[in-house]
């Protein structure tokens, strides 16, 4: 059963000016995880407008704004994007499971979670 939905989208220049004057931004919105992960892509903004949007969809889909570095979205083998809780936020979401897709393309990216649980 479907608990929540949310989705968002993120223009990448608006990621791009905020990364430029708070160069902070990017660690104070990804865990080191997903630091190494979007910084050793060719282009890093895409991916890391894509955990924004990921993560603002994720607190849509749960009804609350979450920590932002106690979650994690990080490829699974086969290189789709999971969603990696912890600390307060993998209390709110104790229950269930979250979903997540990513897309971007040349100025914008976007994200859908869906909380699901049995």
């Amino acid at each position: 059963m479907i608990r929540g939905v949310g989705i968002d989208s993120v223009e990448l220049a608006r990621i791009a000016r905020v990364w430029e004057r708070f160069p902070q931004f990017v660690e104070r919105i990804l865990t080191p995880e997903e630091r190494a992960y979007c910084l050793r892509k060719r282009n890093p903004l895409p991916h890391i407008a894509g955990r924004w949007a990921c993560k603002e969809a994720i607190a849509k889909a749960v009804g609350r704004p979450l920590r932002w570095q106690e979650v994690a979205i990080l490829p699974n083998a086969q290189g789709a994007p999971e969603v990696h809780l912890h600390g307060y936020s993998a209390t709110v979401v104790s229950e269930g499971k979250l979903l997540v897709s990513i897309t971007h393309t040349e100025t914008s990216a976007q994200a859908i979670a869906l909380w699901v649980v049995a």
